[in-house]
């Protein structure tokens, strides 16, 4: 299933992220739920996370993880993984970290900025945000396209 949307505005791309949230849990978890953010620097891949958290009732700060790699955040429905791959150059820096761990804890999110540059090594996502930054001097518009597997 697809889905496309247009957002204008930051608040609009956290409240996509919050709706989204609500579809990630059915029942219980006896896995790990794994999503893909795609976009280039500056899409909003963090923006659409920060959403997600909110929707999860996560009431802390979300920053991009670009420097961590990985930022853990505690709510009562889930455990939160949101990793930043933007700067791993070897899918063998994410073994070396223990990302089976991650990926294969129950009831876990795990939330991958720039998946592409390890995808060899990362499950498949049960979905895909791409978000699009579309350069418009009238408004600041996004593109959400979210595939489910």
């Amino acid at each position: 299933m697809t889905k496309e949307i247009e957002t204008f505005k930051e608040n609009q791309t956290i409240t996509e992220g919050i709706l989204f949230s609500k579809n990630l849990i059915k029942g219980d978890i006896d896995r790990s739920i794994i999503v893909y953010l795609e976009g280039d620097l500056g899409a909003g891949k963090t923006t659409f996370t920060k959403g997600i958290m909110q929707g999860l009732g996560y009431q802390g700060l979300v920053k991009s993880p670009t420097y961590n790699l990985v930022e853990i955040h505690e709510t009562e429905m889930l455990k939160v993984f949101h990793f930043d791959l933007y700067r791993i150059n070897d899918a063998q820096e994410l073994e070396e970290i223990g990302i089976q761990e991650y990926v294969n804890e129950k009831g876990s999110l795990c939330v991958f900025e720039w998946p592409e540059n390890a995808e060899s090594i990362l499950p498949k996502p049960d979905f895909t945000v791409e978000i699009e930054h579309i350069n418009s001097l009238q408004m600041d518009l996004r593109k959400l396209t979210i595939k489910s597997a």
